[in-house]
């Protein structure tokens, strides 16, 4: 759609706007595929742009957006495609190379992820960017591979597209932050203000059916998702414990631990109406997540009515009062069996003032008025951050 002329001296409405979406690639449905479906969703668009087709015998399990490939529309598209396998080496020049105006020249682009920040709008596009993470790699995390020969060999390249990486800011005129936790890190390793938008859930799905006496553990088995400890400290107790998520990456003998363990059930990946049903009964949610950017589950366990017993990191860190909403424990089996005892001596009553703030609906007002007013900014001329 091409865009309409307006009265530039008067705000538009959001409905005036030609609003683009665009997300870096598609390698699996996770929670920013998730993220970016529930965005088209709300400004109104059925299409989302990326690099790759995703797999076609794996559609869209969060919605009806189509995820549409760019490549085609580059030069040397062959070229794109064998590049495309290199990871995200590549990425930041393929989105520097598409030319909007292909795509209907939008009033709004809204780019979600790291290397979609790449691309070069018109001097009228607003180009707003919704950030999962600064390349953890390339900053908090770049010491943590320091011992290991891949890492230290593949160090030069993560300095080069670090530096890539930090040239772009000037090409994003808003960010959007998924938790204060990417805030924070936004302003650390880029010096940029953004505005926190927290991923919304569709609250009305979400109810709460008594205590069926299991703990639950919802999310792939994998190591930065603390599992092994998660093992270990349902091990040393006399309670049930429900896992269900794919495979991971944890050890075979944290899985054949699991096999083992008479008091815990894994069902691996589960429906979205059997994890619903897993929440509404049971007693709490045991998450163990690292240093987690967001982490929907445990506002996912509120919404049941559920307390969680999460890491003291991250945004669950931030998210959890002891007490009120559940229990924070330092990541060890040690630590997380001693908030399992806790959590049976209290009676809660999780209100959904909790978790409003989550609300789609929330969700929805929240980025219409932010896209109206940033943009009222841009063909005013004002200047922000």
């Amino acid at each position: 759609m091409e865009r309409s002329a307006r009265d530039d001296t008067e705000p538009p409405d959001f409905d005036d706007l030609n609003v683009a979406v665009a997300h870096w690639h598609v390698n699996a449905w996770g929670g920013a595929e998730y993220l970016v479906t529930k965005l088209a969703d709300a400004v109104g668009v059925d299409t989302v742009y990326t690099l790759g087709p995703p797999d076609p015998d794996d559609p869209n399990p969060y919605g009806d957006v189509a995820f549409v490939d760019v490549t085609p529309t580059l030069d040397y598209a062959p070229v794109r495609r064998l590049q495309r396998r290199a990871g995200r080496v590549f990425e930041y020049a393929q989105w520097e190379d598409v030319d909007w105006r292909a795509f209907g020249n939008p009033d709004v682009l809204v780019t979600s992820g790291a290397t979609t920040r790449a691309v070069i709008t018109p001097v009228d596009t607003l180009h707003v960017n919704y950030c999962h993470s600064p390349p953890r790699w390339f900053y908090d995390l770049y010491h943590d591979r320091k011992s290991s020969l891949a890492g230290i060999a593949t160090r030069p390249l993560v300095r080069y597209l670090r530096m890539r990486d930090a040239t772009l800011n000037s090409r994003v005129d808003h960010y959007f932050a998924n938790s204060p936790i990417i805030e924070r890190r936004l302003w650390k390793y880029y010096k940029r203000g953004s505005e926190v938008l927290y991923p919304p859930l569709d609250l009305e799905k979400y109810h709460e059916d008594g205590d069926g006496g299991y703990f639950l553990h919802l999310g792939r088995l994998d190591e930065e998702k603390g599992v092994p400890a998660v093992v270990e400290a349902f091990e040393g107790l006399d309670e049930r414990l429900v896992m269900a998520g794919g495979r991971g990456d944890v050890d075979d003998d944290v899985v054949e631990r699991v096999r083992r363990a008479d008091n815990i059930d894994y069902r691996g990946f589960v429906s979205e109406e059997e994890k619903l049903d897993l929440l509404a009964n049971c007693t709490a949610v045991v998450f163990n997540g690292k240093n987690e950017d967001f982490g929907i589950v445990p506002i996912e366990a509120n919404a049941s009515g559920k307390p969680v017993l999460a890491r003291d990191e991250g945004f669950p860190g931030v998210f959890v009062e002891d007490g009120t909403n559940g229990y924070r424990h330092d990541g060890t089996a040690e630590d997380i069996r001693d908030t399992v005892e806790r959590v049976q001596q209290d009676t809660y009553s999780i209100g959904g003032a909790v978790v409003a703030e989550f609300a789609l609906s929330t969700f929805e007002a929240e980025i219409q008025r932010s896209l109206v007013d940033w943009y009222t900014d841009v063909v005013t001329g004002k200047t922000h951050d």
